[in-house]
This record gives C-alpha cells, structure tokens and sequence, in this order.
C-alpha cells in the first residue's frame, strides 16, 4: 500500500510539473545508486557499553526532480525521490557488561523533498556546462526493513538489550545538508543528460526512543544517537 501511494505521488507530481513546464522550468528523471552509512555518538562513555557505526552498504534513490530558472545561469532546484538509507549499529561491553556485544543493520525507507539552489557555469565545452548543488532535504520515512540484529555473551547473566517492535527501529523522518557537483550535456535542443556526485548529510538523530537497541528500558539517546550520510552518483535525463 505503502509503495502505490508513492508511485501515485510520483504521477501527481510528473503530471503537475508538465504542465506547467515552460522555457523557466525543466523536468529531469534521477537516478543514483550510493553509498550509505552512518554517524553514531556514544552519548555516555563510562557506561560500560561503546557503541559504532556497523559499517556502510550500496543503497540507491530515485525520483523526479524540477528546476525552476530565475536566471540564465541559476535555477530552484526541487523534486520527489524515493530513497534506500541504511542504519548500522554495534556495541560491545566492558565491566558490568563484560562479554556482552550486538550488531544490527536496518533499511530505512523514505520520501525525500530536496530543496536547492543550483548554479550552472557557461560552457566549459560545447553543450557542456558544470553545475553546483547547494541546499537540504526533507525527508519522511515510510518504511523500514530488518537486515540484521544480534546480540551476544561470553557470560552468563540476566542483562540483554531489548528488541524494537517492527518497524520501530528508526525516527520518523530527517533533514538534511545536500551538497553536489555534475555536469550537464544538452543532447538535442530540449534534452540534455546529466551526471554528477552529490553529498545528502542527515541532520536529525535517526533512532527511535527504542531503536535499534533497547538499554535498560530508557530512552536510547541516553546511550548513542546516529545520524545518516548518503553519497550519491546521479545520472539522468532532463526534458
């Protein structure tokens, strides 16, 4: 259900952005396999309990994007994407919770709105112009999906973390810093291709109260918060 109202919001969009397409305004088709990963801080270091980020994965985003000229070489940059965010955690014990350590990887799904300035330079060869990205994203998420979670002792005690229920891993959405640099190709007189690397750097912490990890039934951001990072290598087409 979750997927069909998305594509429906992609139609929506698509349709809204056609029609009012003029010589200010250009629609353009993205997509960006990346690589995801995320920041964790350990919010309490004499606990006993260090946590990390549990490594980085190839993720990928998609969507429509619109750029609204008010310049010959400046443009709002706007769009909807769908987009694959990956949030890894891990942890290992030391005194009280010696011997104790987990792991865990979530998917988290989202509906991200960017929100940019884009500045293009004159040709730099024929047809051929740099541009820069600079600006946020809202993002909201939709789903989530379990990869991994596991925990384990070299001990034997009645302490283990708790599990999240499904679906409750992560916060409901974030906001973030987007940051990028491509180049664009005009292929005929109203298409052009462009490809580029852009940085989409979360700025809200993206576990839930109880999420990933469950610590002594408080809040999780007594003991880590986490924050996600995409880099992204985009191509497309703009019509």
């Amino acid at each position: 259900m979750k997927n069909k109202a998305f594509l429906l919001l992609i139609l929506l969009m698509g349709s809204h952005l056609l029609i009012a397409q003029d010589s200010k305004f250009r629609l353009s088709v993205r997509f960006a396999p990346n690589i995801a990963s995320n920041r964790v801080i350990d919010e309490n270091e004499s606990d006993g309990l260090e946590f990390k980020s549990n490594g980085a994965g190839v993720r990928f985003s998609a969507g429509l994007n619109g750029d609204f000229y008010f310049g010959k070489n400046y443009s709002f940059y706007t769009g909807l994407w769908y987009s694959v965010f990956r949030n890894g955690l891990k942890y290992t014990g030391s005194g009280q919770y010696a011997g104790h350590s987990g792991k865990s990887v979530f998917n988290i799904q989202q509906v991200q709105v960017p929100l940019a300035i884009k500045l293009f330079t004159n040709e730099v060869a024929t047809d051929m112009k740099l541009y820069f990205l600079i600006g946020g994203t809202l993002g909201l998420k939709i789903s989530e999906k379990e990869v991994e979670w596991e925990t384990s002792s070299t001990q034997i005690t009645n302490w283990a973390p708790g599990k999240p229920k499904k679906g409750k891993s992560s916060s409901f959405g974030d906001v973030g810093l987007l940051l990028g640099i491509g180049l664009d190709y005009q292929l005929g007189e109203a298409t052009a291709a462009f490809g580029g690397i852009s940085y989409n750097r979360g700025l809200l912490n993206t576990a839930s109260n109880n999420g990933p990890f469950i610590i002594n039934n408080q809040d999780s951001d007594n003991f880590y918060t986490m924050g996600a990072s995409l880099i992204n290598l985009e191509v497309g087409l703009k019509f």
